[in-house]
């Protein structure tokens, strides 16, 4: 879709006073030649003729023409502004409804810098455009022509000095807009590396600080500030080779009517008052091609915010409802089942030809190496991802058959990276749902060990800060857990969510799990034998495949895998494991 295509399609809703603006801005340019026209009554007829009645009706007029003109460009200002910020809203809330809309991949790709770049100045550089830009072409356009007739009208002759040297200026204009065309598409892409390293190094404050890395981070920045000034010089620069040369033929233009006007004048070819009229008006002939190299400039970039803009609009997620997705008001029993599931990403296979099933209520625990598919198998039930080849079902049905909405809200998750928001305490454990009673409040986060909550500040108002900072890893894996709770879910998806709790509170925290006073199935991804032990069926990943399944017991006695990162994390040696054969014998 051509970019003013997609502008015109994102003014819904504005279209009709943004029409009205550019009906306006082409009547400016025709009221800018009325006043030269009355200039040449005023000089042929009142300073030269003697005809000095007309002198107060004549300038009474040229006032009224200047007040008119200047109340039409006003009103055109205020159209085009409040259509402009209609865009920019139309423009925003379509980009970040497609956000919400995308899947894991999208976000994987994209980096955050380059989606904020867009989010401001790629949707403000499509404002600009459309505020001056678009309207000046017309208009600079309009009065450049209008001018060229008036000036024919009036002596052909004169016309044609005046004019001779415009398709010298359009063939520089074009070659210059030739040259700059993709300079801007790169300064874009820069801008985009710099507002991403400013991002990232702003979350990862803590970990510059903890390092003294600051003067390295400096440096970085440095080098990708000073890539987008190069760039942007390197623009300007092309711009200023131009400059001159647009400039100098259009400034030739006013010493041309100088010189012919007064040829033509004392040769009497013209008049005074035609004289005064063209030698008025020669600004709306100059000004506009002077205006040209800028204008390209703007429509360079524009072109190029636009069309990022686009292109990232017209990504599809993978992950979509299908056409006939099931939806379902009751909750969920809680049935999972694999089958034969394969996964490659980026080229790598990360799960080979899984299998397993866990029945309503029942705990399955996950284990293995990093790396070994354990996280995925929770997006997969989730459908973050869809499965490369075979099935994965919840409640007998093939996730790909449910609504994304009815799936997603009968499972609850925790991941391994705790994520809370800007807000209160209450607002993070309510975020699943928004009517819930401060009461269930307070229940969910005593199910998660979370009563530290009470000795804050203020309590359960109290704001936890952007990304939970003010807490420890603890404190924000606690509250993810409430949050997750909250729901009922009839599926709890747990990713390493005890891994930064102490013993005590691990065990506290299973002890409630057990005792959840709702139906729930339990999936724990865990590294901690003592998080997975109470499990009723235990995987151990290992390259993507199910190397050992069974209870924690059924493990010990198999002697593999899992039986070894016991004695690793029991600090078992083998007169430790001997004692306690012979005592259980006993």
């Amino acid at each position: 879709m051509a970019p003013f295509k997609w502008v015109w399609e994102n003014l819904r809703g504005f279209r009709k006073r943004y029409l009205l603006c550019f009906f306006i801005s082409m009547l400016v340019p025709l009221f800018f030649l009325i006043n030269p026209t009355f200039q040449r009554r005023l000089v042929d007829r009142v300073l030269v003729g003697g005809e000095l009645d007309l002198l107060v009706p004549t300038v009474t007029m040229m006032c009224l023409v200047t007040l008119t003109r200047s109340l039409l460009n006003y009103a055109s200002v205020a159209l085009v502004e409040s259509s402009s910020l209609g865009l920019v809203y139309n423009l925003r809330m379509k980009v970040y409804r497609h956000w919400q809309r995308q899947d894991m991949r999208f976000f994987s790709d994209n980096t955050a810098g380059d989606l904020m770049t867009i989010m401001t100045s790629d949707i403000d550089m499509v404002r600009h455009n459309l505020v001056f830009v678009f309207r000046q072409i017309i208009s600079s356009a309009l009065l450049f022509l209008s001018a060229s007739i008036y000036y024919f009208v009036i002596n052909w002759r004169f016309a044609l000095a005046m004019i001779a040297l415009t398709p010298f200026i359009f063939l520089a204009t074009y070659i210059y807009r030739g040259k700059v065309r993709g300079i801007y598409k790169e300064l874009r892409r820069r801008l985009s590396k710099l507002n991403t390293d400013a991002q990232e190094n702003i979350e990862g404050n803590r970990v510059v600080k903890a390092f003294a890395n600051e003067a390295f981070e400096i440096e970085k920045f440095n080098a990708k500030s000073d890539a987008f000034r190069v760039q942007n010089l390197g623009a300007q620069y092309i711009w200023l080779r131009f400059f001159p040369i647009i400039e100098g033929l259009s400034q030739s233009m006013t010493v041309t009517t100088l010189l012919f006007g007064g040829i033509f004048l004392i040769n009497r070819t013209i008049s005074p008052g035609d004289f005064m009229a063209f030698n008025s008006l020669s600004w709306a002939v100059t000004e506009p091609l002077r205006q040209l190299g800028q204008l390209f400039n703007d429509l360079q970039r524009f072109f190029a915010s636009a069309t990022k803009i686009m292109s990232v609009l017209e990504e599809r997620p993978a992950v979509q409802n299908a056409e006939n997705a099931i939806v379902q008001a009751e909750p969920f029993r809680g049935e999972i089942e694999f089958r034969n599931v394969s996964f490659s990403f980026g080229g790598n296979t990360v799960l080979r030809d899984v299998s397993f099933h866990v029945k309503p209520g029942e705990t399955l625990a996950l284990m293995g190496g990093t790396g070994s598919g354990k996280s995925l198998i929770a997006n997969l039930i989730s459908r973050f991802y869809d499965a490369g080849s075979g099935e994965v079902l919840v409640d007998g049905v093939d996730v790909r058959d449910w609504d994304l909405t009815t799936l997603r809200r009968n499972i609850g998750m925790t991941t391994q990276e705790v994520f809370l928001f800007s807000d209160t305490v209450d607002g993070n454990v309510a975020y699943g749902n928004f009517d819930m009673p401060e009461e269930e409040v307070r229940r969910c986060t005593e199910l998660a060990a979370a009563q530290f909550v009470n000795d804050m500040p203020e309590g359960f108002n109290t704001i936890v800060g952007e990304r939970g900072v003010g807490l420890s890893g603890g404190q924000k894996q606690r509250i993810a857990l409430a949050r997750a709770l909250a729901i009922r879910p009839p599926i709890l998806i747990l990713d390493d969510t005890t891994s930064a709790v102490d013993m005590e509170t691990e065990k506290y925290i299973q002890e409630q799990l057990e005792s959840l006073d709702f139906p729930c199935t339990k999936l724990i991804i865990a590294q901690r034998i003592s998080s997975v032990r109470r499990a009723d069926c235990i995987l151990l990943l290992e390259d993507g495949r199910v190397a050992e399944r069974g209870t924690h017991d059924e493990l010990i006695e198999a002697r593999g895998g899992y039986y070894a990162l016991w004695r690793i994390q029991a600090g078992v040696d083998d007169g430790t494991e001997k004692m306690l054969h012979e005592l259980r014998s006993s």
